[in-house]
């Protein structure tokens, strides 16, 4: 998201947000953009409740949740919106990178941002 869109953008195991990206979400009411969006990838799997939990939390704290899930009924009361996945074995959390890359894509060509044409890209690296 920051490479092509050029917002600030940051991702978090779901553990991890308690320990400092709290502070940064605002509420509708309270933000100057509006609610702050988080985008969680809640899969069914054994890392479900804790992911769940992750975004009962933030969206108490006023996010509009975006929840990207292969069981959209588990989903129902802890997000504003629902991308439903297929479930595919051990390739579901892959699956789940497309709907990101999606989001990226919109927020450029919204933003007058060509995608293909990110700045500042050097065509090759090199190391010393």
């Amino acid at each position: 998201i920051k490479e092509i869109t050029y917002l600030h953008a940051e991702g978090y195991p779901g553990g991890a947000l308690k320990h400092g990206p709290f502070a940064l979400i605002e509420g509708e009411n309270n933000g100057k953009f509006g609610a702050t969006p988080i985008v969680l990838i809640v899969l069914d799997d054994e890392h479900a409740s804790f992911m769940k939990t992750a975004a009962e939390s933030v969206r108490a704290r006023g996010a509009h949740t975006i929840v990207i899930t292969d069981n959209p009924a588990m989903c129902e009361n802890i997000a504003d919106e629902v991308i439903p996945i297929p479930t595919n074995g051990p390739m579901t959390a892959l699956l789940a990178t497309i709907p990101l890359q999606l989001i990226a894509y919109e927020l450029a060509v919204r933003k007058g941002i060509n995608p293909d044409v990110p700045r500042n890209l050097a065509k090759a690296v090199t190391v010393d």
